[in-house]
């Protein structure tokens, strides 16, 4: 599905797209997509591209609002940003985020693996539990918990935390953080990854304030699972 209301960038789209085997649907408004959202339909997609600066809107609503429904990937696109912009999308709960003029075959490249990604979530990770500090995360349910408390996971948290899981209590480089839960190589001017850590420590701190701590900060490497102080 496409979010966006300049007609160009949708033709654009959809000429130069060249996957048969993707269907692209198009709405213009925050009004129309509004009632996507709120419908069972939003199910039946694979991907979203939703532009931030609609007409009648904000795209980040439209992203709050299917985030709080749905983990089905979505990448924001916007024709005027900084840094700060795209952390706000990402802060959000976006998967990617594309400037314009961007590359149509780029653009696809990222939307089937953030969709190969999605499909494989279940068979990799649906048993997959472990403890981060006191608590208990669920990467199968995107859910953490402690004493009957809970905090939700959007996808891109959840293979976040994999991969830190995964690195066994050794330094985990923003390198390998990129490839294995972004999907694209590291740009140390990108400040996805440091968003997400931030999100990530403060839904833990929520839970338990000491299990805030125990993803550490290796200065000019990356980040690690650690022990907490009991």
């Amino acid at each position: 599905m496409i979010i966006e209301d300049q007609r160009d960038v949708v033709d654009m789209l959809r000429l130069n797209w060249s996957d048969s085997r993707d269907r692209l649907d198009c709405l213009t408004s925050v009004r129309q997509a509004n009632r996507l959202i709120h419908s069972n339909e939003l199910a039946a997609y694979d991907c979203i591209l939703i532009d931030i600066n609609l007409t009648d809107g904000s795209g980040l609503e439209l992203l709050r609002e299917a985030r709080a429904r749905s983990d089905v990937p979505i990448i924001m696109i916007s024709g005027a940003g900084d840094a700060d912009s795209r952390a706000d999308a990402i802060s959000v709960g976006a998967d990617d985020y594309v400037m314009k003029p961007f590359s149509v075959k780029e653009l696809r490249a990222r939307v089937h693996r953030l969709h190969e990604a999605r499909l494989g979530r279940s068979a990799l990770r649906q048993s997959l539990a472990f403890r981060i500090g006191n608590v208990d995360c669920d990467i199968g349910r995107l859910s953490m918990e402690f004493e009957g408390a809970s905090q939700p996971l959007t996808a891109l948290e959840g293979r976040i935390l994999q991969v830190l899981h995964a690195g066994g209590g050794e330094d985990c480089p923003k390198s390998c953080i990129a490839r294995q839960a972004l999907f694209r190589e590291y740009d140390p001017r990108d400040k996805t990854i440091d968003v997400y850590i931030n999100r990530l420590r403060g839904k833990l701190a929520e839970l338990d304030a000491a299990s805030g701590d125990a993803i550490k900060t290796i200065r000019g490497v990356g980040y690690r699972l650690s022990d907490i102080q009991q």
